[in-house]
């Protein structure tokens, strides 16, 4: 019975978050907004008095601005543009990074070919390939996918290729002795390795892709909010462009914030467990 009494699972009123815990978590949060908060009140009050509002708007006017835009349904189009060229990006990348660096970090010879090459293009700015993009894709989202696609590419690229290199070598060995194929020895092994470094590189490519769509929409484009931003621009409109950027960050912020989900979901074999050998 005392067995059976100390193997039953913790209850959940036991396992529940204690009321201390809660308050740190507030007092952290809270911290967390208080900066931007005096930001957006200094933001409010200089803007008119320290600075011309041409040039900065005001908050209040931005929020006004953005309730305009989403009540009118005028940026609706440009939303659903510029949201499949960052899917349709990001995911091209990321696939092509991947494969790219686990193939060029299992294989030296690959390596020692190609990486040269890649570390060559890598040092091309992107942006400079937006005119070029355009031409090959036209003005549609294709040249944006692209250019989104390959700014992704690099950063997912070398960090699996780091990930997959760092795997110790004694470890593989020893693997391919206990009679494991290549086909396990990549679920078991190397992927588990790289993982952290795919994900850091997931997460690292998100404001970048943002960057190539909005370069490529700002440079020619029909819809999205890089040509909704130039139009503002354009028409000193600086609450518009404000919005604008705003929206772009709730774009960032979401996409981090899912990135941060699939990390802690895809590696939750790295966090310790609640029960220890200090716990029994």
């Amino acid at each position: 019975m005392t067995d059976l009494a100390y193997d039953t699972p913790p209850s959940v009123e036991s396992a529940a978050i204690p009321p201390r815990a809660w308050a740190e978590r507030f007092a952290y949060g809270l911290l967390a907004v208080l900066p931007g908060i005096v930001f957006l009140l200094f933001w409010q009050w200089a803007s008119g008095r320290l600075i011309r509002e041409l040039y900065v708007s005001k908050p209040t006017a931005i929020a006004a601005r953005l309730y305009e835009l989403f009540a009118s349904g005028e940026i609706y189009p440009h939303l659903w543009t510029t949201g499949q060229e960052l899917v349709f990006g990001y995911v091209i990348g990321v696939a092509g990074g991947v494969l790219g660096g686990y193939a060029l970090g299992r294989s030296p010879r690959l390596a020692r070919i190609f990486e040269p090459y890649v570390m060559a293009f890598y040092g091309v700015p992107k942006i400079a390939l937006a005119p070029l993009f355009i031409i090959w894709f036209g003005i549609g989202v294709g040249s944006k996918i692209a250019l989104a696609s390959i700014m992704v590419f690099f950063l997912v690229f070398y960090n699996v290729f780091a990930g997959v290199r760092s795997v110790d070598r004694e470890l593989v060995n020893l693997t391919l002795v206990m009679g494991a194929n290549q086909r396990q020895l990549t679920y078991h092994v190397y992927l588990p390795a790289a993982a952290p470094y795919v994900m850091l590189g997931m997460r690292m490519a998100i404001p970048y892709s943002v960057i190539g769509v909005i370069v490529g929409e700002i440079t020619s484009s029909t819809q999205g909010l890089g040509l909704f931003i130039h139009e503002a621009s354009a028409t000193y409109d600086p609450a518009g462009v404000f919005a604008g950027i705003v929206i772009l960050l709730g774009f960032v912020m979401a996409a981090g914030a899912l990135a941060g989900r699939l990390e802690r979901r895809w590696l939750r074999w790295r966090n310790p467990s609640a029960t220890g050998p200090g716990d029994i």
